[in-house]
C-alpha cells in the first residue's frame, strides 16, 4: 500500500514503540494480531536505501503483479540529484507500463517544501504531466504526527491544525505551482491504533466532512489495519469517511505484515467496493522493535474485483530501481 531520516522507505518506514497485542475476533477463532504498526509514511528527506534490485528475468516473471493504473511516489530529497532526462525516462517508463495516475505522497514535509513552485519536485512533476501522467498531489505532512498521536485530549485541536496546514499547502500549489492536479491526497495515514477510541473516530470523521467542503477536490486518504478493532467496526469507519467526501485507500498489509494472513483476508473482504486497495510492493525485513527496513517484493497480484487498484510504491518497482 514514504523520509529525512536514515530509514528505508515504504507506505511504512519508521519503527514505532511496541504496542499492546490486539485480539481480533473474526470469522475464525480469536487471533493475536501484530505488536507493531508501521505506516506507509515515514520521514521525508534523505533516508538510507537498502533496496535490493531484481534481475531482468525475475522482474519479467512478476510483471503482471506490478500492473496498475495508479502508482504512489514518495518524494525524498536525494531525488533532487536526478537530471531532467532521468525524470523523463522514469515517467515514460511508468506510462509504458500502464500507469496513468501518480499519487505523490506529500509536497511539503514539515518545513521542507522541496524547493516550492520552482524546486526540483515541481520540475519533476511537470515532466510527469508532459509524459501524460495525471497527478494526485499530497499536501502537508507533520513529521511529529506519530509522536503526537494518540493524545485524545488534544486530538481535535491538533487535527484541525493539520487540516489547516494542508489547506494552506493546497492554495500555494493552486496559485504558484505550474501543475494541473486531478486530485489531492492527505498524507496523514489512519489506523485503528491511533484511532481506536470511538469518540476520536467520530471527531475525525466530522472534521474530514468539514474539510471536504473547504478543500478543492477530489480528495484521497489512506488507512491501514493493526487488528485493534474488528473488521466490521473498521469497515463502518471507512464507510463513514467515504460518506464524508473522501476516496479511501486501504493498505493491504502484504508487505508490512502486521496481521495474521487469515485476519488480513477478513479485513480485505469486509471492505466495500468503493474503498481502493493499495498493494504493497515490498517485504519488511526488520523485526518488531527495530527501525523499519524493507526490500522490493512483487505485490499481491490484483484481484480483478470491484476495488480501485494502486501500488506502493515507485521506488520498489523493478523498472524504476536503476533510475531512482
Amino acid at each position: 500500500m514514504p523520509f529525512v531520516a536514515t530509514v528505508a522507505e515504504p507506505l511504512a518506514s519508521i519503527a514505532h514503540p511496541a504496542r499492546p497485542r490486539a485480539k481480533v475476533r473474526t470469522g475464525h477463532s480469536v487471533v493475536i494480531a501484530a505488536v507493531l504498526l508501521t505506516p506507509l509514511s515515514g520521514v521525508a528527506s534523505a533516508p538510507a536505501d537498502d533496496l535490493v534490485g531484481y534481475t531482468t528475468i525475475h522482474a519479467a516473471a512478476h510483471a503482471s503483479a506490478y500492473s496498475t493504473p495508479i502508482l504512489f511516489y514518495q518524494p525524498q530529497n536525494r531525488d533532487e540529484l536526478l537530471t531532467r532526462e532521468r525524470w523523463q525516462t522514469l515517467w515514460q517508463q511508468a506510462a509504458d507500463h500502464g500507469v496513468d495516475t501518480l499519487i505523490v505522497q506529500w509536497t511539503r514535509y514539515g518545513d521542507d517544501t522541496f524547493g516550492g513552485a520552482e524546486g526540483w519536485l515541481a520540475d519533476a512533476l511537470v515532466e510527469a504531466e508532459r509524459q501524460g501522467l495525471e497527478l494526485i498531489l499530497g499536501l502537508h505532512q507533520d513529521p511529529a504526527y506519530y509522536d503526537t498521536l494518540p493524545d485524545n485530549a488534544r486530538f481535535a485541536h491538533y487535527w484541525y491544525q493539520l487540516l489547516a496546514r494542508s489547506a494552506a499547502q493546497q492554495q500555494a500549489i493552486l496559485q504558484q505551482w505550474p501543475l494541473t492536479p486531478v486530485g489531492w491526497y492527505l498524507p496523514q495515514e489512519l489506523d485503528d491504533w491511533l484511532f481506536r477510541d470511538p469518540g476520536v473516530r467520530d471527531e475525525l470523521v466530522s472534521q474530514l466532512a468539514s474539510a471536504s467542503t473547504a478543500l478543492a477536490g477530489p480528495l484521497h486518504l489512506s488507512m491501514f489495519s493493526g487488528g485493534f478493532v474488528t473488521p466490521q467496526v473498521y469497515t463502518a469507519w471507512a464507510e463513514a469517511i467515504s460518506d464524508s467526501g473522501w476516496q479511501v485507500w486501504w493498505q493491504d498489509d502484504e508487505g508490512t505484515r502486521n496481521l495474521d494472513p487469515l485476519v488480513r483476508s477478513d479485513y480485505r473482504h469486509a471492505l466495500s467496493c468503493r474503498v481502493g486497495i493499495v498493494r504493497e510492493a515490498f517485504s519488511r525485513t526488520s523485526g518488531a522493535t527495530e527501525p523499519f527496513h524493507a526490500i522490493p517484493t512483487p505485490p499481491r497480484r490484483p484481484l480483478r474485483d470491484c476495488h480501485p487498484d494502486a501500488v506502493f510504491s515507485l521506488r520498489y518497482i523493478p523498472w524504476a530501481q536503476d533510475l531512482l
